[in-house]
């Protein structure tokens, strides 16, 4: 997906400037007259709007390298990339083919000596017709995905042939695994679960057999580790979890102290730059990754003008280690370290106050030139009740390891006769620059060790 910002940044480089689809750009150098108009993306347009497809994107007119007063405002599905910068593939189109088509060869029967020439043939004639693989979404409606809608999934994967090959070796596995079971239905879950299922299920997939159970699989395409428990949000919605204003008041000073942390950082010989974050009142800004795009964009313009990065380590970096720090330092204390550890009960395993429709599933590791790989993955129970402590004096010996300068730390203690480790990345993920206040807090897994 491309991100359109006036202050967009790829590899430390500003580029504002996109490319656009062939019928834009004709009818742009058709009434301009510029045999290769150039567009830069801006907060606002000078001159003439020349051109408006009922979008929110607006991009100054450039020939070469001088600005004319014309303008146009256009639609997301308008804009191709960023100019000049190769494009990066796009996962989610890998992920999604051979996802769906996992359980679509599953119920289509085709031979494995022709099944690439026969789907290539069935997408292009097939069109709005039904594949018979229902596509759940967030409210629990389902969808059904029709030929058309798989072939815009293949025309979107740059890796298709390898992804089609994938998802026949997937079916394969499945129907060895599922052995006697008759399918009954099949879902693909990019969005949403069967009906009842809990949301927080990580399978890909779905198979409704015919006594009405759900058996899911969770589509790698390498084996990896699936350690559990996980999470991946951002810190203030993070805290905000388990609904304890206190502990996202907590959250929150967190993340502005850091920043007059970071501030205080700023050598004292910049003086522009000093002037302006004076002036700038960070309280004011809201807590996401994204929302503060716009000043951060124009602070940035003040720092570059001081021979500083501001999305780097004229800034940002000293921001970041120093909420890492602050981070650290609160989950030192058991009580902080009880209410982090719940909340990770709640990402992973859902509410337990909420009942739903069992779905046990397995990882399918997928394979290219060879039946896919299926393994069980079981539930920890020692990790289950490492989370769902309720006394903070049963977590002992806290260390927070931290080098600092890096994105990522460690926080260890023990619990009962466990010892137990968890790894913290803190970072921000907008493409183009740092973009909002509140970071994305993951981990690869809390692990007993």
């Amino acid at each position: 997906m491309v991100t359109v910002s006036p202050y967009y940044k790829q590899r430390n480089v500003l580029n504002p400037y996109y490319t656009v689809q062939k019928a834009v750009d004709a009818e742009v150098s058709k009434i301009t007259g510029i045999k290769v108009p150039k567009y830069k993306n801006v907060e606002n347009g000078s001159g003439k709007s020349i051109l408006d497809t009922r979008g929110k994107f607006i991009f100054q007119i450039y020939n070469e390298q001088k600005e004319i007063k014309a303008y146009i405002t256009i639609r997301k599905s308008d804009i191709i990339g960023h100019l000049g910068m190769k494009g990066r593939k796009d996962t989610t189109a890998s992920s999604n083919v051979n996802e769906l088509l996992s359980v679509f060869f599953l119920i289509n029967k085709y031979r494995e000596a022709d099944y690439l020439v026969k789907l290539e043939s069935d997408v292009s004639k097939f069109g709005t017709k039904d594949t018979g693989v229902l596509n759940p979404g967030k409210e629990g409606i389902l969808d059904k995905v029709t030929y058309k809608y798989l072939a815009e999934l293949i025309d979107k994967d740059e890796t298709a042939e390898r992804d089609i090959k994938i998802g026949y070796n997937n079916s394969l596995a499945i129907k060895k695994d599922l052995s006697t079971q008759s399918v009954k239905k099949v879902y693909w879950c990019p969005r949403g679960k069967p009906p009842g299922v809990s949301p927080k299920n990580p399978s890909d997939v779905v198979v409704q057999i015919s006594n009405g159970d759900y058996i899911g699989y969770s589509n790698k395409i390498s084996e990896g580790k699936d350690e559990t428990p996980k999470f991946n949000t951002n810190m203030y919605a993070y805290f905000g979890k388990l609904e304890n204003p206190s502990k996202l008041k907590e959250a929150m000073d967190m993340i502005d102290t850091a920043w007059n942390q970071a501030t205080s950082q700023v050598p004292k010989d910049r003086k522009r730059v000093i002037a302006a974050l004076k002036k700038f009142d960070i309280r004011k800004e809201k807590y996401s990754e994204s929302a503060s795009s716009k000043p951060f964009g124009e602070l940035a313009a003040i720092f570059r003008s001081d021979k500083l990065d501001f999305y780097t380590d004229g800034f940002y970096y000293n921001f970041r280690n120093n909420l890492i720090k602050n981070l650290g330092k609160h989950l030192s204390k058991p009580k902080n370290l009880m209410y982090f550890l719940n909340t990770i009960y709640f990402y992973t395993y859902d509410d337990p106050r909420v009942k739903s429709t069992p779905c046990p599933y397995k990882l399918l590791i997928g394979r290219e030139n060879t039946t896919s790989e299926m393994k069980d993955v079981s539930s920890n129970a020692d990790l289950k009740n490492i989370l769902m402590v309720k006394k903070s004096d049963q977590l002992k010996q806290i260390k927070f390891e931290y080098d600092g300068k890096a994105q990522s730390f460690k926080i260890r203690f023990v619990w009962k006769k466990y010892k137990v480790k968890l790894p913290i990345t803190c970072r921000t993920r907008a493409a183009g620059g740092w973009q909002g206040k509140s970071l994305f807090i993951t981990t690869s897994g809390l692990t007993i060790v």
